[in-house]
């Protein structure tokens, strides 16, 4: 029944009781964006509560759906004085006459319907949105592609339905790409990623399943980039916080049945030094290495981005290496307009002997003075690093003579401190590596990419991120891209890779995503403890934004003045499991619970034969009882 098309009478004999009038008395006057109510003396009204009221205006009845941001009581007493003496000064006394207070609250509107931008009319009964009006306040009605991302807040304890957002603005139709914001531990940034992503796998599966040829159907492939620890390498084993029993009502609601952990997940981590097998992880299965060789390198054109922020914006430095990149490159172009690149033969094209540019003093001759074939093209990481060596301590051959020795010198005091942190994913004498491969033709589960195992090199870090969103980018622009196939790029501490203020390559390369990626399919969702610290471009091009709990002096900076007061202050005291869900045809954010995930998110979590007697702390960590 649509309780919008009936009247007042109507409601209230069905049992809809009001919980109170529209009142805009002098200094608290209603707005086409909010308005004030008092609350019957037998209801109670809470933050967050999505209500409604309707008013006739011009000869048109307008219904008004709106969320309580605040809830007030103020006292008929003119001061405390007057209050104290009611009771003689005595609190456990009773006067034999009350003068009762006054609850009241103003309310955001959400929406009008029919839409008019004008505040409704005094006196109007208020009444509580039961789900199907929820629903109706965010547009989830109207939405033709929704994704649930929890339950909708209405007060302390209470929900009223699943939280919609629209697809088509997080997937490139209207929009693209999500961002989480929150502080570490409490903002639970990449439990909400994680959830993001089994939501839409599951949407996935059900569009599968029920059309499997058609061409449009959702495919989703989940690259999760894990940053803290191995937190992310348990996602396929059980937790032991979930408790069906307590926890399972909260995904029924959304549309899933049976929650499970994800299952096939394909985990991939930096190969050790000197062997062939990567790191150790906490993961139960097969985890792939990865690395690269030199030749890996040069054929995906990834040479500059080995190198930190700070090298890379050194304009003499980084023209330094992007000269020995082309030095090294062979670049076919194809008839179908394709470019493939290969490392050069260590003979390739040999400069004549009696011909070449030489040094002043140097003979005539392919080597050098000292017997170093400075011509012979290197084949592996030791060979680079010994040519810029030879290159920095000598009287540069005519050819490199543009480049200053103090420039061939920060490289080769870059390029060995580079070796000596990657000795396992940089391989110094292989002639092969194990580069990373994440490319699929359909929707694949999680593909969980470690880079903890480098947290002793931020620029090595952010050299894997980049390869992996170079690999997509190309597999989404070549000519055999798939269509419908979207990458899901799921990334936590985004400051690290795209600070505020930085033009390095990578960082350039995030905002290409961004900015231009979301109509090829390829979807940023990104999380950090400070969003103001990131790149201004990276989160302005995010559709989608969701903040967890945030610290106060993060959510007083500009980048959060959409925001209203009440929304920003209300971000530093939501729990764990609440989030603010923003997206641009909300006209205020949407606060939903998350559903207790039942995957580990860490190694501490998963569910063994003898976990469930062990307390966990509000950590995940085992509790110790002293």
């Amino acid at each position: 029944m649509d309780l919008t098309r009936i009247n007042d009478h109507d409601l209230e004999e069905q049992g809809i009781p009001v919980i109170g009038r529209v009142a805009s008395p002098s200094g608290k006057e209603a707005t086409a964006d909010q308005f004030y109510f008092w609350v019957d003396r037998e209801q109670m009204v809470e933050n967050t509560q999505i209500i409604r009221t309707a008013s006739q205006i011009g000869g048109t009845t307008y219904t008004f759906y709106a969320v309580v941001e605040q809830v007030y009581r103020i006292s008929r007493q003119r001061d405390m004085g007057e209050a104290v003496d009611v009771n003689d000064g005595d609190a456990n006394s009773e006067p034999p006459f009350n003068s009762d207070g006054i609850t009241y609250a103003l309310a955001r509107i959400l929406r009008t319907e029919p839409e008019v931008f004008t505040p409704p009319m005094d006196r109007s009964r208020v009444y509580l949105c039961n789900e199907t009006e929820t629903e109706k306040s965010y547009g989830a009605d109207e939405n033709p592609n929704p994704l649930s991302v929890g339950q909708i807040k209405n007060g302390g304890a209470a929900t009223a339905g699943a939280g919609k957002i629209d697809l088509d603005y997080l997937l490139g139709a209207y929009g693209g790409h999500m961002n989480v914001n929150g502080v570490a531990g409490g903002g639970t940034k990449s439990s909400f990623l994680l959830f993001t992503i089994c939501m839409l796998l599951h949407k996935a599966e059900q569009q599968l399943m029920a059309a499997p040829s058609d061409p449009n159907r959702l495919r989703v492939v989940p690259i999760i980039l894990n940053v803290k620890g191995f937190d992310l390498f348990t996602i396929d084993q059980t937790s032991r916080r979930y408790i069906p029993g307590d926890h399972l009502a909260a995904w029924n609601a959304l549309g899933v049945v049976n929650p499970q952990p994800f299952h096939d997940v394909k985990y991939f981590a930096p190969q050790a030094p000197g062997g062939t097998i990567a790191i150790s992880t906490p993961a139960v299965g097969t985890v792939n290495p990865y690395s690269w060789s030199l030749k890996d390198i040069i054929r995906q054109n990834l040479l500059l981005y080995l190198f930190s922020e700070e090298d890379a914006d050194d304009t003499n430095f980084s023209a330094l290496v992007l000269d020995i990149d082309a030095w090294l490159t062979d670049e076919q172009v194809h008839d179908d307009g394709t470019t493939t690149r290969s490392l050069k033969p260590a003979n390739w094209a040999p400069a004549p002997a009696n011909n070449h540019n030489v040094g002043d003093g140097e003979e005539n001759s392919n080597l050098s003075t000292d017997g170093y074939d400075y011509h012979r093209i290197p084949q592996t990481f030791e060979d680079l690093l010994n040519w810029v060596k030879w290159m920095a301590r000598n009287k540069i051959p005519g050819e490199w003579k543009s480049h200053s020795v103090g420039t061939w010198r920060k490289l080769s005091r870059r390029l060995g401190k580079l070796l000596a942190e990657g000795k396992g994913i940089l391989r110094h004498t292989n002639l092969d590596g194990n580069p990373l491969n994440v490319a699929s033709p359909d929707t694949t589960n999680p593909i969980v990419v470690d880079l903890n195992g480098l947290a002793g090199s931020p620029s090595l870090q952010r050299f894997v991120v980049a390869t992996i969103l170079r690999q997509v980018i190309e597999e989404r622009t070549g000519t055999n891209a798939i269509r419908g196939l979207v990458y899901l790029i799921a990334l936590d501490e985004l400051n690290r890779f795209a600070p505020k203020g930085s033009k390095d390559s990578i960082t350039q390369l995030i905002e290409l995503v961004a900015a231009e990626m979301r109509s090829q399919g390829i979807i940023l969702l990104g999380a950090q403890q400070q969003a103001s610290k990131i790149s201004d471009r990276v989160f302005e091009n995010a559709a989608i934004k969701v903040v967890g709990r945030s610290g106060s002096l993060e959510m007083g900076q500009t980048i959060w003045r959409f925001m209203s007061e009440a929304s920003r202050k209300r971000a530093a005291n939501l729990q764990k499991d609440e989030k603010l869900i923003i997206q641009d045809t909300f006209r205020e954010p949407m606060l939903v619970s998350v559903p207790m995930p039942p995957w580990a998110m860490r190694p501490a979590e998963v569910l063994t034969a003898t976990s469930n007697s062990i307390a966990l702390d509000s950590n995940g960590d085992p509790e110790i009882v002293l």
